[in-house]
């Protein structure tokens, strides 16, 4: 068991408004692990008190709000460990989950991600811990099958070799990170996780989950319940923009355009349907439509969610 602080890894957490969450995954976090938190919220007064609390961690209050890539692209420059073990707020890290994801490095050294079992709320959903990337002969292409397949309802009892894993819990060589050139800064939220898994897996390298390693993610949930709306309206704009942005790095452009399209008109007039019966899915209706928008226009991903404390 260690006892002293682990100068392999540090953990990164990114956090947004997340109230007594981010206390909640930092206090299940061994104190032998270096923290860094992005706090993306610029809530100033939370660095005094968890720099005070806990001695293994660093709090960087960003001015403006990052997003996730960018937000890990500025960690992996302040961090100065091997391994990067990025999490959420709304993550409970499980006994011994990071020291064994740590002792499976040394049994797969052509990783470049290793990640750990994730249920959620205690159950166990494949969609939700791993995705089915379409590679083939070292490529990337998209088919009439969605990108991804619900492979298990139960975890798989070892470890296996995936395309792709979420970016809810993941630990990273940081040096295999350097060599795809870090995160795609371009993105704010959603698809960061698979287009890096792409990445790696085209360049070569394996990803892995780890059977004795585990969280348990309460999804989205990682912000102030007061900001419900707020937070369902940027995830659905940034989830269309950034899924057009995929499709058009990764595939081709008449397979983006013919996504994106079909998915302003559908929420366009389902935006307009729902005026009449139920507000709030008119409401994501038109979230979608008009990131999906800007997403057909090539405008950069500028929505940011507008929160009053």
């Amino acid at each position: 068991m260690m006892t002293q602080i682990n100068n392999d890894c540090t953990v990164v957490i990114t956090t947004f408004f997340s109230g007594d969450k981010l206390e909640s995954c930092i206090t299940n976090i061994p104190k032998f692990f270096k923290i860094l938190i992005i706090d993306n919220g610029g809530e100033r007064e939370n660095k005094i008190y968890y720099e005070e609390k806990f001695s293994n961690l660093t709090y960087y209050v960003s001015d403006t709000n990052l997003g996730v890539p960018q937000s890990y692209s500025l960690a992996n420059k302040l961090v100065k460990t091997k391994y990067m073990f990025n999490t959420q707020p709304d993550v409970i890290i499980k006994k011994n989950c990071i020291e064994n994801l740590l002792n499976k490095a040394k049994s797969y050294p052509n990783f470049a991600i290793l990640s750990p079992t994730i249920f959620h709320n205690k159950n166990y959903i494949q969609e939700g811990d791993y995705k089915i990337l379409k590679i083939y002969k070292n490529k990337f292409k998209e088919t009439d099958k969605p990108i991804f397949n619900k492979a298990y309802e139960n975890p798989p009892n070892g470890d296996i070799s995936v395309d792709s894993v979420t970016g809810t819990a993941m630990l990273i060589d940081r040096e295999k990170l350097k060599l795809i050139n870090d995160w795609d800064t371009n993105i704010f939220n959603y698809f960061e996780d698979m287009d890096l898994c792409l990445r790696f897996r085209l360049k070569g390298f394996e990803i892995i989950k780890i059977r004795d390693s585990e969280v348990d993610h309460d999804a989205f949930a990682s912000h102030n319940k007061n900001f419900i709306k707020e937070m369902d309206f940027s995830r659905n704009w940034h989830y269309s923009w950034s899924r057009f942005y995929f499709l058009r790095k990764h595939t081709n452009i008449f397979n983006a355009y013919s996504f994106g399209i079909l998915l302003l008109i559908k929420s366009f007039f389902k935006s307009i349907f729902y005026i009449f019966f139920k507000k709030s899915k008119s409401v994501t209706h038109f979230a979608k439509a008009y990131g999906i928008f800007y997403a057909i226009l090539n405008l950069k991903p500028t929505y940011r969610p507008k929160i009053k404390l």
